[in-house]
């Protein structure tokens, strides 16, 4: 296993319903320590770099096309 972090600016999240949910939809996307600002607009977390790519956890169900959160990779540490 290859952890890595990925930083990501998140665009559409309103309130702490939205953390909420983008939190979950990373969760269930596989990813783990996972954190999330609404301040910011930007989240972070930790996916296995050998079962994800982390450039594509911005393509995971949160932030899908019937989604209105949109997420854009910054970093990967």
């Amino acid at each position: 296993m290859v952890s890595k972090k990925v930083t990501m600016r998140v665009f559409g999240m309103t309130c702490d319903d939205c953390v909420r949910t983008v939190s979950d939809g990373l969760k269930d996307g596989g990813a783990t320590e996972i954190f999330v600002s609404l301040k910011d607009g930007t989240a972070s977390a930790v996916v296995d770099d050998s079962r994800m790519k982390p450039e594509d956890l911005s393509k995971i169900p949160v932030f899908g096309e019937k989604s209105h959160y949109k997420a854009q990779v910054r970093k990967v540490e």
